[in-house]
């Protein structure tokens, strides 16, 4: 057994007896001559231990990811929400989950958005009306490749409480009033043809009940962004700026609190997650607080590269293919001390992808800084696989969706390999 792997043994029994001595000790020990007293303490003594009990399950449930995921099965947090997935929302008749969730809205007589409702998205002189003088609402930009969406049904992907603001201050903000629809990102094409495929952010005023509210029907299915072609890059003597939903995301949300449990909260109630995969989630992360306060290691298990420059490896796949994703110990010996490769950092949530087989989206070659709105462009392209994007898990439940970037070096071609002929390159026979 590894190291980590002792640690997390070690933490699960420690806390599974502890949370067992608490209770069992408090019951025998509680006076009995005064009830009020005696079930005040007993009360307060199954808090404690029942915290103890989810400190060793998540330890358990660590364990289970972690092996699953050495063993290539899907992972646990992606398997527990698949019935709140693109393709599970499309179908006529949704999870009970999403139908228990509307039925509580009604009830309540509630206005709020769930995932899975039906929404028809404005037309374009609607939408005019509620943007101020710099084409926003709320500080949030309608864009121009939203325009082509106007006038057509849709639905409601996730609900969005939050952004992680990557570009600035590196923190979670709140963000009001806002969705996902299902398969809608964005194609680049009013914003020098940039790459990224963001989801599209809508604000709830641009949207409207379905006329139509009966199962099946103007349920759009989430459809692949077409493969973006190959862009000749000409130098540029001044950089262009842009401005898109990204960038102004800091003008657009507001400052959120670490200890506002309501941003925990919020994915579950709307839809986000499902009940199991927010266990999942909740215990995991308080396995993960446990064990950095008794400086031990969390899931997944840290890890560093052996190089001090990273190789590049390229394959030649193109949008279509069909790649695995290899084993986390395999992408390890391709990154270098800081967990990179060629700068790009190889994230946790892209584990869960780990001995998973995916169809290539397409390559990215350039896309907007959030930071600053300058096109960037790569040193080399990344590849984008249709179907992985984004849990959020890690962030609190995010529900961004934005694609990870991979390196074809983390990459296996399922049938042939093509590499290229540069003489810096490593080649992997598939």
């Amino acid at each position: 057994m590894t190291a980590y792997k002792r640690s997390f043994a070690k933490t699960s029994i420690t806390a599974a007896l502890a949370g067992l001595f608490v209770i069992v000790a408090t019951h025998l020990v509680a006076p009995s001559r005064f009830a009020v007293v005696t079930a005040l303490i007993d009360a307060i003594a199954w808090v404690i231990g029942a915290l103890f009990e989810a400190v060793a399950l998540g330890g358990v449930i660590a364990l289970y990811r972690d092996d699953g995921e050495s063993k290539g099965r899907a992972d646990l947090f992606l398997s527990a929400n698949e019935p709140h997935s693109e393709q599970a929302l499309t179908l006529e008749r949704p999870a009970f989950g999403i139908r228990f969730r509307r039925g509580l809205r009604s009830l309540a007589r509630g206005r709020w958005a769930l995932v899975g409702d039906r929404v028809e998205i404005r037309s374009f002189e609607e939408i005019q009306k509620t943007l101020d003088e710099n084409g926003c609402l709320d500080g949030l930009p309608f864009m121009p490749e939203m325009a082509a969406f106007c006038n057509r049904p849709a639905w409601v992907f996730r609900s969005v409480d939050k952004i992680y603001d990557f570009g600035r201050s590196k923190r979670l903000r709140r963000l009001r009033n806002v969705v996902l629809l299902g398969g809608l990102r964005c194609d680049g094409s009013a914003h020098g043809a940039c790459q990224a495929s963001c989801y599209l952010l809508w604000k709830r005023a641009w949207l409207k009940d379905a006329q139509d509210d009966a199962p099946g029907h103007g349920y759009p299915r989430p459809t692949l962004a077409a493969p973006a072609a190959r862009i000749e890059l000409e130098p540029a003597v001044k950089p262009a700026r842009y401005t898109c939903q990204y960038t102004q995301l800091a003008a657009a949300t507001t400052a959120l609190s670490p200890w506002d449990i309501r941003q925990d909260l919020r994915p579950l109630l709307t839809g986000n997650v499902t009940v199991r995969a927010f266990c999942v989630a909740v215990l995991t992360r308080l396995f993960n607080e446990v064990q950095e306060a008794r400086h031990g290691t969390g899931y997944p298990a840290p890890w560093r590269g052996p190089l001090a420059r990273a190789p590049r490896v390229a394959h030649g796949v193109v949008p279509g293919d069909r790649i695995r994703v290899l084993r986390r110990d395999e992408i390890a010996v391709t990154l270098d001390k800081q967990g990179r490769n060629r700068g790009l950092r190889f994230d946790d949530d892209m584990i869960k992808r780990c001995g998973q087989s995916y169809r290539v989206l397409k390559r990215v070659e350039r896309l907007i800084d959030d930071a600053t709105g300058q096109m960037l462009e790569m040193k080399a392209p990344c590849i984008v696989l249709d179907g992985a994007d984004a849990s959020g898990e890690f962030l609190r439940l995010l529900a961004q969706h934005e694609y990870p970037f991979w390196r074809e070096v983390w990459l296996s071609p399922e049938a042939g390999v093509v590499t290229d002929t540069a003489p810096s390159v490593l080649r992997r026979s598939g």
